[in-house]
């Protein structure tokens, strides 16, 4: 399993946005930890939201967050109309020419493509 860190300014901020277009908030840690951290969830599909200090995103790198990256995330063909209803700007539902249906999104700065399970 392979289950990305994305580099946020408020990991707590960025999961309420995550949760607000749809997706499940598995796990926070407490606001007073001293190791903010969060994950979210959609269809099984996890990030795990970090923060961006200069040891995971170096302040130039910043304005360029998830730049040349898309996180695919797979959900069931039966569910992805409800799941693009849920989010709150998503682009257009579109066929694609490997045989899925897809939409991006933009979510805490990192674009993400929700696609149907190839069947």
């Amino acid at each position: 399993m392979l289950t990305p860190i994305l580099a946020t300014s408020d990991p707590y901020t960025a999961a309420d946005e995550f949760v607000a277009n749809g997706w499940t908030l598995v796990y926070a840690t407490p606001k007073d930890s001293g190791d903010p951290m969060a994950v979210v969830e959609l269809h099984g599909g996890q990030v795990m939201l970090g923060v961006d200090s200069e040891q995971f995103l170096p302040a130039a790198a910043r304005d360029h967050r998830g730049a040349g990256v898309q996180l695919y995330v797979e959900v069931p063909a039966d569910a992805i109309e409800k799941i693009h209803a849920a989010h709150q700007e998503p682009g257009p539902i579109e066929q694609r020419p490997w045989g899925v249906r897809s939409f991006v999104v933009r979510l805490a700065a990192y674009n993400f493509m929700i696609a149907t399970a190839q069947g």
